[in-house]
């Protein structure tokens, strides 16, 4: 009766202990603090002398990750086991849980550890912690005290114990990755309000001028750019733009270089020679390759002229009530920031009343449908072809097209697209 009271007075304090590790779980949220609460749980419930913990790393090997009891010495130094190689590397190899009585005498033993830490095994138990068929580690428990070794019983609780061991790592490893998520997702809007900070709020209109825009990132963030702004009564300047490249490092030098293109654009300056000091200021400053085509112009104050200069950039569409779309042939330079110096020519148009002039990105013409398709520069004419009242009704007509074409499909690249004419007589 003895014996059996002995061991049912085991199995209770195991099932407390239990009890006590399932609550852990659900009241602690930080791995650093449950996972040590795991070990000391199961040290004390077990009554052994150490137990530790051994995570899968990215070469497939086990790292120790922490450890309670045994006075065992760790500090900074990385305690790693081989897989396959002793008793740890050996049941994570097989997954199978592993009681051994006389740790020197047992071949898989790997007495290195012992060396790092100053600890003298006798017996283990030793599981493995496996979670939707996914390996994650294993679980030790060094020397029951009182006892030269552990029995079955002790591996049965251990494994009880592994299994919940799994659980809350599983269950930090999906809390954290819920973290870094919002944490990645709190910057990216950061970036975005950032970014939407450097574009237009409002577009300059007048009695006889009006402007509309559409922007659209592939990404949170994106390199395409827009801007309008009047430097004298009449006289507008405008900008277009794509740098090579997604999301942060586009968006960074998107914000660098519309900084320096609204430091060189002043009244009366030309569209190729403010191309020509842009390209000098930044050349020098991108990073792995990076470059931007473009298209900048200047509305001459008293008419319906228009000066046009383009880096590399797709060619602008007039759009006439009476005609169909036809693109504006430029003869452009390469893109901006690639070389040290670029010869740009320069192109002057006189719009109709009534007639859009529309600029836009190659995220447009390269909108691809659920089968790779591209909209292509045909497409984009073929939704032009209505007459529009408006600049807005020429956005409108832009964004439902390139969706429409789109589909279900996710957006290839980032899309903006710049509209303005004349609805009144002439200024």
């Amino acid at each position: 009766m003895t014996a059996d009271r002995t061991i049912l007075l085991r199995e209770l304090q195991v099932y407390k202990g239990l009890v006590e590790v399932s609550a852990l779980i659900n009241g602690i949220l930080e791995s650093t603090e449950l996972l040590p609460a795991i070990l000391d749980v199961a040290r004390r419930v077990l009554n052994v002398e150490a137990a530790s913990l051994f995570l899968v790393n990215s070469d497939g090997d086990l790292e120790l990750a922490t450890a309670s009891g045994g006075g065992r010495t760790i500090g900074t130094q990385r305690i790693t086991v081989p897989r396959g190689r002793g008793v740890a590397g050996w049941v994570l190899e097989f997954g199978t849980p592993l009681l051994v009585p006389d740790a020197y005498s047992d071949p898989r033993f790997f007495p290195e550890v012992d060396r790092q830490t100053n600890f003298r095994t006798r017996s283990i138990l030793c599981v493995p912690l496996l979670r939707g068929g996914a390996e994650i580690g294993v679980l030790q428990g060094l020397n029951p005290i009182g006892r030269e070794s552990f029995d079955t019983t002790d591996l049965e609780a251990f494994v009880a114990y592994g299994n919940l061991a799994a659980t809350a790592i599983d269950k930090m490893r999906t809390i954290e990755r819920q973290r870094e998520q919002q944490r990645v997702e709190q910057e990216f809007a950061f970036a975005r309000e950032i970014q939407a900070s450097f574009l237009p709020q409002v577009l300059p209109q007048s009695a006889d001028l009006c402007f509309a825009a559409t922007y659209r990132p592939a990404q949170n963030v994106g390199g395409d750019f827009y801007d309008v702004f009047e430097a004298a009564p009449g006289e507008f300047y405008f900008v277009i733009g794509d740098v090579a490249g997604k999301g942060m490092p586009a968006a960074l030098l998107m914000a660098q270089a519309l900084s320096m293109l609204r430091s060189i654009l002043k009244s009366g300056i030309a569209p190729e020679a403010a191309m020509a000091r842009w390209n000098a200021m930044l050349w020098g400053r991108t990073i792995r390759g990076m470059f931007i085509t473009t298209l900048l112009g200047r509305i001459v104050p008293g008419g319906r002229c228009v000066e046009l200069a383009s880096a590399g950039h797709c060619r602008p569409m007039r759009v006439s009530p009476n005609r169909p779309p036809v693109e504006v042939d430029l003869s452009g330079s390469p893109p901006i920031g690639i070389l040290r110096e670029i010869s740009c020519s320069q192109q002057s148009i006189t719009l109709d009343l009534h007639e859009w002039l529309v600029l836009f990105t190659d995220g447009l013409v390269e909108s691809f449908d659920e089968e790779g398709l591209p909209l292509d520069r045909s497409g984009v004419m073929e939704m032009l072809r209505p007459p529009f009242t408006s600049a807005s009704d020429v956005i409108d007509a832009i964004n439902t097209g390139e969706l429409n074409h789109r589909g279900h499909a996710e957006p290839h690249d980032d899309l903006t697209a710049l509209v303005f004419g004349f609805s009144g007589s002439s200024i």
